[in-house]
């Protein structure tokens, strides 16, 4: 077979594996999830491990993988069936808010804004520019119909989302079970030449994104519990503040605007929630308590978690993490900043292993020698 025939047979086969793998990205995206909870879970895995029961002085690979798999379903079980209630309640308090009397106590605050600072509501030719943006996002914010709609939405989609649960918790046991298997996956299509280093490329991304997305989870889990905290504290209330709180860890999960996307709707609620309030004397205090909040959270974020997660586990320099994040996000919008810093790692450690000659990828790649 002449060099010509294979590569046309291998621009087939690639041809041939991208479309299943579109075509097929939704069994892909529960792989790929599973793979990362399986990196979460396996420091569970292995403390479980070494724990003597009866006679036997461990439990076995497949015992250990589905208590440790049991755990993981039982405390997002608990943390779901908490924290569900509080948000319907949460949603039937903001529901039943007339969008009027919101738009009537907003032109009292920017009235008295007005007064003190009487320049800050000129918007261009028109001193009431901003008042009507900002009163026309709030509106758009907390507009019923939407709300009904997205719910809708979400209630034809629970078979979907079953389904996914059911698949992803199948395929974690295996990949917490085999610890291997996912790299094995991968070098089935890998040509027998390359199976080395590809194996090597596998072990440090498995090395540098297990130590990543735990330290995401425990840095979602500290700004939810600051936040709620803050939030309880300075006058929101603990039910207010605890779905607040969490809607502002999960925010956080996007690099540098999530936080303050978070912070908005503590505003909003800070808003809907006292409205029978004096503006000046009782809600706009609360409302520069949750702006306080927030920013002494993001300070605790950004001075202890952050270093740790986005710089020593990918073992890259903040500001290499600052400008992929923000092309990322150029390119793909939230999803691409979620996605920036996972990725980025993978195409390191594959530069690393493949194209080391170029004096560019060393630089970028020094850190992570000692990986």
């Amino acid at each position: 077979m002449n060099q010509r025939t294979r590569n046309i047979i291998l621009f087939i086969g690639i041809s041939i594996l991208i479309f299943l793998l579109f075509y097929f990205r939704n069994i892909v995206a529960y792989i790929l999830i599973a793979a990362v909870l399986s990196l979460i879970g396996r420091p569970l895995m292995r403390g479980i491990q070494r724990i003597p029961f009866g006679k036997k002085k461990h439990l076995g690979k497949m015992g250990s993988a589905l208590i440790t798999l049991l755990l993981m379903l039982a405390l997002t079980i608990g943390f779901l069936a908490a924290l569900i209630p509080l948000v319907a309640m949460e949603i039937k308090d903001l529901s039943a808010i007339d969008i009027t009397s919101v738009m009537d106590y907003l032109d009292v605050a920017f009235a008295h804004i007005s007064n003190k600072i009487p320049h800050f509501i000129s918007y261009g030719d028109s001193d009431s520019g901003m008042q009507d943006y900002i009163q026309g996002q709030l509106a758009n914010m907390m507009n019923l119909g939407q709300v009904t709609n997205l719910f809708s939405s979400v209630a034809g989609t629970l078979g979907n989302m079953f389904l996914m649960f059911f698949s992803v918790s199948f395929i974690l046991f295996f990949f917490l079970k085999e610890e291997q298997l996912f790299s094995h996956i991968i070098l089935v299509f890998v040509p027998r030449r390359y199976e080395e280093k590809v194996s090597h490329v596998m072990t440090s991304i498995n090395h540098l994104l297990k130590r990543y997305f735990i330290g995401i989870v425990l840095e979602v889990l500290g700004v939810m519990t600051l936040e709620t905290i803050g939030f309880s504290v300075v006058g929101l209330g603990f039910n207010h503040g605890l779905v607040v709180g969490v809607f502002a860890g999960i925010m956080n999960v996007i690099p540098y605007i999530g936080p303050w996307i978070g912070g908005a709707f503590g505003i909003l609620v800070a808003i809907a929630t006292h409205l029978n309030q004096s503006f000046p004397e009782v809600t706009l205090p609360l409302i520069l308590l949750v702006i306080l909040v927030v920013v002494i959270v993001q300070l605790v974020d950004n001075v202890v978690f952050q270093p740790v997660i986005y710089s020593n586990s990918v073992r890259a320099h903040p500001l290499e993490i600052f400008l992929v994040i923000l092309m990322a996000g150029s390119f793909a919008g939230i999803a691409g900043m979620i996605l920036a810093i996972p990725v980025y790692t993978v195409l390191r450690v594959i530069a690393r292993e493949f194209l080391s000659q170029f004096r560019l990828v060393r630089e970028l790649t020094s850190k992570m020698k000692d990986d």
